[in-house]
C-alpha cells in the first residue's frame, strides 16, 4: 500500500471504483439538506435556495466525513420502520401530554432502557437510530448511553401511549446480531 492509498483511506477518500458511490451519497445528503431547509423557509426565494444549497453542500461534505469516521452499519429493518411510524404519534401526543405538565409539578423521571449491546458496527448503527428515534419526541432525550452493556439513560418528562420507548427497547432485542468479527 502507497502513501496514496493511505491517505485516501485515512480521509475516507473513494478509489476509482467508489468515485460513483461517494457522489450518490453526497447527492442525496445535499438533496435532502437542501430540501429540509427550503421545507423551513417561510419564503422562498432565490437569495434563500442559493444559501440552503450552499450550507447543504457543507453538511453533505460534513456527513459523509462522518458516516466514515464512525463503526457505523445503517441497515434498516422491520424494527426502524416502526419506529418512523411511531415517532410522528409519539410526538403529537407528548406535546399533548407536556400542557398539563407545564402548569403542574413538572415530575422528571430519569429512565434506563437496554437497547443493542456490543460495539460491532450493526449493533451500533440499531442503537444510534434508537437514540435518534427517542429524541425525537418533545417527552424524551437521551442523555446517556452505554455501548458495553446497551443501557440508553433518557430524561422523560411524560410517558404513555404509544410507548415509543418500549417499542425501540423491543426492536432492539429482537433484531439479529452478528460476532464483531464480522
Amino acid at each position: 500500500m502507497g502513501w496514496t492509498e493511505s491517505l485516501r483511506g485515512y480521509f475516507g477518500l473513494p478509489g476509482a471504483r467508489g468515485v460513483v458511490g461517494a457522489l450518490a451519497e453526497l447527492v442525496l445528503w445535499w438533496a435532502g439538506g437542501t430540501i429540509f431547509w427550503l421545507a423551513t423557509a417561510s419564503t422562498l426565494t432565490v437569495s434563500e435556495t442559493l444559501i440552503a444549497a450552499a450550507v447543504a453542500l457543507a453538511g453533505a461534505v460534513l456527513a459523509r466525513l462522518a458516516r466514515r469516521a464512525i463503526p457505523f452499519a445503517a441497515r434498516p429493518g422491520v424494527a426502524w420502520l416502526r419506529w418512523t411510524v411511531l415517532v410522528p404519534v409519539s410526538a403529537v401526543a407528548d406535546a399533548l401530554r407536556l400542557v398539563p405538565w407545564l402548569g403542574g409539578s413538572q415530575p422528571e423521571d430519569l429512565v434506563e432502557k437496554r437497547l443493542a449491546a456490543s460495539t460491532g458496527q450493526a449493533e451500533t448503527g440499531l442503537r444510534a437510530a434508537g437514540i435518534v428515534a427517542l429524541s425525537a419526541t418533545p417527552g424524551t432525550v437521551v442523555v446517556d448511553c452505554e455501548p458495553r452493556s446497551g443501557t440508553v439513560r433518557m430524561h422523560s418528562l411524560v410517558n404513555g401511549w404509544p410507548h415509543l420507548d418500549e417499542q425501540v427497547a423491543a426492536g432492539a432485542d429482537s433484531a439479529p446480531r452478528r460476532s464483531e468479527r464480522e
